[in-house]
């Protein structure tokens, strides 16, 4: 059985609110995962297409600091 690996492209962890969205590069284009830190738990992911990467880390940026 094979294992693919995501590769991370971007980071932004929000330490105040114990969350950071990462951006990752994945099969179907680009995960924009939040994730709860104090938790460890993915709250939500939502798959950009390969020609979205600039809204996929808006987006991440957007989730993380608003």
């Amino acid at each position: 059985m094979n294992t693919i690996t995501p590769e991370q492209i971007a980071t932004f962890p929000n330490a105040e609110y114990g969350i950071a969205s990462l951006v990752t590069k994945v099969s179907k284009g680009y995960a924009v995962t939040l994730l709860d830190t104090d938790a460890e738990q993915v709250v939500a992911t939502k798959i950009y297409p390969f020609t979205m990467l600039a809204q996929a880390i808006n987006y991440a940026k957007k989730l993380a600091f608003s």
